[in-house]
């Protein structure tokens, strides 16, 4: 569960409408401090507080941390740089999927309840990978807010 909550943030962090920042910025206090006025003006924020700061610094430093590793992705600040962790997964990570699936029954496929033979178990010359998103498949994350909904095949759980 942890995993899928971290997946989760990094590509709602990445992905989702995101903030730039110079790392000039990062040298003072005072070049934080503009940051976040800044991102505040950018998303919209009014609230400002002390508090709210530091866990701007906090992920800041997250993002930039991160950012400084060979990793395949980069991430950004975005709309929640203001939120711990814990306020993120409690707003945005409360899936009840697993609650659903136990108390419902198996689902009925073709040939009985076991899964059906997949069609391209056997070909070759794949790719190492896709990225759907160049080739139009799928649309960019969208926030849908803290509604906690949940979808299954098109039926609302």
């Amino acid at each position: 569960m942890k995993k899928f909550v971290l997946i989760c943030l990094v590509l709602i962090l990445g992905v989702v409408e995101s903030f730039t920042y110079h790392e000039k910025e990062l040298e003072s206090e005072a070049g934080l401090e503009a940051m976040y006025d800044r991102w505040r003006a950018h998303h919209n924020v009014k609230e400002k507080s002390e508090e709210r700061f530091n866990v701007f610094k906090y992920n800041l430093q997250h993002v930039h941390k991160t950012n400084k590793m060979d990793r395949p992705y980069k991430l950004q600040l975005n709309e929640f740089a203001t939120m711990t962790n814990h306020e993120f997964v409690q707003t945005y990570g409360s899936s009840k999927i697993g609650h659903k699936m136990a108390l419902s029954p198996p689902r009925k496929l073709k040939g009985g309840y076991a899964c059906p033979d997949f069609q391209y178990a056997n070909a070759t010359d794949l790719p190492k990978s896709i990225d759907w998103r160049l080739r139009g498949a799928v649309v960019p994350v969208k926030s849908q807010g803290p509604c906690g909904c949940e979808w299954d095949d098109g039926l609302y759980l």
